[in-house]
This record gives structure tokens, C-alpha cells and sequence, in this order.
């Protein structure tokens, strides 16, 4: 009677064991179809005492551009419990930036720049005055039309037959509508509405990173914004190009110094879909291009900044980026984004006697710590060249 009583404890006892250990978590967590790094396959792959698994078969790389694992789950090797189907993704590869790029940006909406008179058959005709426009509004839509362009005003004047149109307006974040009449010009027998627009914004500025696997680029590591009111320009569109610097305006105290440079709009390299107080961002269009001799780069990020010696990477003469010495005096706790996250100061003595530290223009240089892309460059204090603010790399990678 004793033998009878002892198997059932221990029976009751060994599933005991078993249940504690058994990885719920790993088996539960998991779905088919699901996609997963190499990294993780490897995890997903690892065998212990009570669960193991077992490769089926492989299918090589699709047109989507990855494996597919079927993978048996055994428990104890004897008894299959689990049959998944994985996709397995190569990794994303990231690789910093440091050479200066062309920008070319094109609004949403077109910015009013001033007003213009028309010679009408009733004289001198000024629709600008009086309109409550002012230099600086974004003009997104007439009469309920989205607009882009000018050729988009235009097209929509072609068919006025008189009266008043209504333009939607934005203006340091409000939009509203504002009546006005377009007057008819007796020269060539078109409605106008005596408008200086423009739209879109050009500039150069400094790659940051870009991301290999998905041909996504970040640069500037802060806003492009307009000229006249200095507000973020939301964009519909744009390119960049490849750029070469020319000359250098050093900077000093109270007067931030520049980096001049130019590009070719026949040279494209790569489109652009976003423009936020983070930087530019958009797609290369050949990541060989960008990429050509340069290795990957592991990412840093908030975490792995802290206050001791780095690197930029930056490009002060053609094309040729170069390394230089900087000090991160101060890095900021985060839970948001904030372009202004660590406080850095230029060491390289030549960095200084070529540009007096940071100048406009090196916006987006990568910063480099301990071999990790932690961040981008983003300001200089104006009264100390030599100084300026950075932005962690994560609030990049984000947008």
C-alpha cells in the first residue's frame, strides 16, 4: 500500500516541477507569421532541460526580403506541443552621417512673402491691402482647394468670374479664413490676387544617420524654419542634394558664424517627407551611395550618454567629413523629446581655429561616444562659440 501511495506523490510531484518551470511566457508570447531579428531567433532557439526546439525547414528570402523558420517545440524532447511559423528580418544597420547635404523643402500651402499691385481697367488695384494678410501666413487652401504651389493658384483663378475668394490661413498655429477679391489685370486678361508668395525653403545642413535597412535618413537634428516667422515649415514634400562647402564665416561672441556651401538641384540623393523640431527626415535613394566607405555604427542613445570626452563627425572642406574632439560637459534626464539634451563643448584645436567652434550649417553632426552614435549636434550658444547643445540620437530614430 505504501509503493501505491508514493507514485502518485511523486507523479504529483514531478508535474509540479514541471509547471513551475514550464516557459509559459516564451510559448504563449509567441505567434505565427510573427516577425523577429536574428537575435531574437537565436533566443526563440535555445534548448534547456524540459523544452527544445527544432528547426523544420527554411525558406529563403522573398521578395519581401526574408526567411521563413518553421520550428517545432518538443517537451522532452519526445512530445510536441508547439508548431511556429517565424519571419526572420535582418536587423537594422545604421550608419553616421557628418557630410553636409542640400535641402530644398516644399510647404504645405505657400508663405506670403508681401503684396503686389495690379494695373486693372479701374487703375491700381491692391487686394494685399486691407486683406488682414500679413508677411509670413501660410496660404493652405482657396475656396476650400488645397494649394501647394502657385501654379495650384493659378489653376483655381482661371475659373473666378468675379466677387471674393476665401483663403484658409495659418498663423503662428491658427488657422483662419480671410475673404479677398482678386483683381483682373488688363496686361493679360487674368484674375490675380497681388500676392508675393513663395514655396519652398532652401539651405544646407549635416546628415545625422542613416538606417541601411530601410533607407530612412535623419539630419539637422532641429527644424527648418521660415525666414520670416520662424515657425517650423510643414512640408508636403522636398529633396536632397549632394553639397560640397566652399568657405567658412567663423563665429564669435554674440554672432553664430556659418558654413557656406552649395548644391546642385540636378543632383538629387533622396526625398523628404518630415520636417518637426527634431530635424529632416526622408529616404535615401541609394544607400551604397551614402554609405560608401563608411562602416556601421552601433546606436547609443540616453542611455549610454554621459559627460566626458567624444567626437563629432562634420565636413568643412568639399566633402571630406572629418573627426573632432568635443567635451559632453552635461547630459539632461529625459522622459520626452528635447533637441536640447546635453550641453557639449569643442576641444579640437583645429575645429576651433577653422570655425571658432560650432557654426551653422554643422546642425545634425553625429556625435560619437565610446564608438556609439549617441546623438546629433543641434545649437551653439551664441556668446561662446565654442559651446552648444546636442540632441540623443533616440528622439531621432523615433520620428
Amino acid at each position: 500500500m505504501k509503493r501505491k501511495k508514493v507514485v502518485p506523490i511523486i507523479l504529483i510531484f514531478f508535474f509540479a516541477i514541471v509547471s513551475i518551470f514550464f516557459p509559459y511566457d516564451l510559448l504563449f508570447s509567441l505567434t505565427n507569421d510573427m516577425f523577429v531579428t536574428h537575435e531574437e531567433l537565436d533566443d526563440i532557439l535555445k534548448n534547456d532541460w524540459l523544452i527544445s526546439s527544432h528547426v523544420v525547414s527554411v525558406s529563403a528570402k522573398d521578395d519581401n526580403d526574408f526567411d521563413k523558420y518553421i520550428i517545432n517545440y518538443k517537451l522532452f524532447n519526445l512530445f510536441n506541443i508547439k508548431k511556429l511559423k517565424v519571419n526572420v528580418v535582418d536587423p537594422d544597420r545604421y550608419f553616421a552621417g557628418g557630410e553636409t547635404l542640400g535641402f530644398s523643402l516644399q510647404s504645405k500651402g505657400v508663405i506670403l512673402i508681401g503684396g503686389n499691385y495690379i494695373l486693372s481697367k479701374n487703375g491700381i488695384e491692391r487686394p494685399f491691402e486691407n486683406s488682414g494678410l500679413k508677411t509670413g501666413d501660410i496660404i493652405t487652401k482657396i475656396d476650400g482647394i488645397e494649394i501647394n504651389n502657385v501654379e495650384d493658384i493659378s489653376k483655381i483663378l482661371k475659373n473666378f468670374e468675379g466677387g471674393s475668394v476665401s483663403l484658409t490661413v495659418t498663423r503662428s498655429g491658427e488657422t483662419f479664413e480671410v475673404e479677398i477679391s482678386p483683381a483682373l489685370d488688363s496686361m493679360t486678361n487674368t484674375y490675380k490676387l497681388g500676392l508675393w508668395v513663395k514655396e519652398d525653403a532652401v539651405g544646407i545642413g549635416t546628415l545625422s544617420f542613416v538606417n541601411a535597412t530601410t533607407k530612412r535618413f535623419g539630419s539637422l537634428g532641429h527644424s527648418i524654419n521660415d525666414s520670416e516667422t520662424n515657425e517650423c515649415i510643414k512640408v508636403s514634400g522636398g529633396n536632397i542634394y549632394e553639397s560640397k562647402i566652399l568657405g567658412i564665416k567663423k563665429g564669435k561672441s554674440g554672432k553664430a558664424g556659418e558654413l557656406i556651401g552649395t548644391f546642385n538641384r540636378e543632383n538629387v540623393i533622396g526625398t523628404v517627407d518630415k520636417n518637426c523640431e527634431y530635424g529632416v527626415y526622408g529616404f535615401v535613394d541609394s544607400v551604397e551611395t551614402i554609405t560608401k566607405n563608411k562602416t556601421a555604427v552601433d546606436i547609443g542613445g540616453r542611455l549610454s550618454a554621459k559627460p566626458g570626452k567624444a567626437q563629432i563627425l562634420t565636413c568643412l572642406d568639399g566633402d571630406e567629413i572629418k573627426a573632432y574632439d568635443i567635451e559632453i560637459i552635461k547630459t539632461n534626464f529625459q522622459s520626452a523629446c528635447n533637441e536640447k539634451s546635453m550641453v557639449l563643448r569643442v576641444t579640437d584645436k583645429n575645429l576651433i581655429a577653422k570655425t571658432g567652434g560650432i557654426v551653422q550649417g554643422m546642425s545634425g553632426s553625429p556625435i560619437i561616444q565610446d564608438g556609439k552614435l549617441i546623438g546629433a549636434v543641434t545649437h551653439v550658444f551664441v556668446n561662446d562659440a565654442t559651446k552648444g547643445f546636442g540632441i540623443y540620437i533616440d528622439w531621432m530614430l523615433e520620428q
